[in-house]
């Protein structure tokens, strides 16, 4: 008797218990196989739907004097299938009758800007990582980085490939401010550094880890170059891969 006939002749539920612990996508690979794990997958629902990657759905658009963000969606054609909304009143909020910025009670209206998304996950300002989808959200502590110099501040980017585990994280990762002047002693340094310092929180330990990242490759330019070349600075996670923009037409990957 061969390998693959072994495994094929073990119980079901053996087999189920073994490749739940393999990462969905290649979960989803492995129904392939032969009908012993394809059965075993489907018959104990190992393979959640909701983990694997989704079309484009629609666009999260905020609008200015508006307190929570709109969704833009073509109306679906699935019967019974649950529309997804921009509201996010369903958040905590110490103005929860408030739906414009300029209401005179309005006072949190800040807390629920998008700062950032990815697969399907939204950071708002206010320590927020939410999934409209389910309306499920949890909140993240504060990032307990160290005193910086000026003009230089942390921005915070969501790293989630729910293909690859259901946990999260956010990278907390040094920027320059372009409404304020730099530090005299700064402008000649190189951007980013050859050692920037990050500080990354993982939803699977609840807690916030300081990391050391070393640039490979020449600098951007100076801090007084980047600083004149500031654009709407973002990020967006590809393929492993966090790309950041640190100005002009300079990005580099985490």
């Amino acid at each position: 008797m061969d390998q693959q006939d072994r495994l094929a002749r073990l119980p079901d539920d053996v087999i189920a218990d073994i490749l739940r612990r393999v990462p969905p996508c290649w979960l989803a690979a492995s129904r392939c196989v032969c009908r012993a794990w394809r059965d075993a997958v489907d018959g104990h629902g190992v393979l959640r739907a909701d983990l694997l990657p989704l079309s484009l759905a629609g666009l999260f658009l905020h609008l200015r004097q508006h307190k929570f963000p709109e969704y833009l969606a073509r109306p679906s054609s699935t019967a019974g299938a649950r529309a997804i909304s921009g509201d996010l009143s369903f958040l905590p909020s110490a103005s929860p009758h408030c739906g414009y910025i300029w209401q005179k009670d309005c006072i949190d209206w800040y807390r629920y800007n998008i700062d950032d998304h990815c697969n399907g996950l939204l950071l708002l300002a206010g320590n927020y990582v939410v999934n409209p989808a389910t309306r499920r959200w949890n909140t993240w502590p504060t990032c307990p980085r160290e005193h910086v110099r000026k003009g230089v501040f942390y921005d915070h980017h969501l790293v989630y490939d729910p293909t690859l585990s259901p946990y999260y994280e956010v990278f907390s990762i040094p920027t320059l401010d372009y409404l304020e002047e730099v530090d005299p002693s700064m402008e000649e340094c190189e951007w980013p550094p050859s050692v920037c310092k990050m500080y990354v929180f993982s939803s699977n330990s609840g807690c916030w880890e300081e990391k050391d990242f070393l640039r490979e490759g020449d600098a951007a330019g100076t801090v007084a170059e980047m600083q004149a070349s500031y654009s709407d600075l973002k990020a967006i996670y590809f393929r492993g891969a966090l790309y950041v923009h640190c100005g002009g037409i300079h990005t580099y990957s985490v």
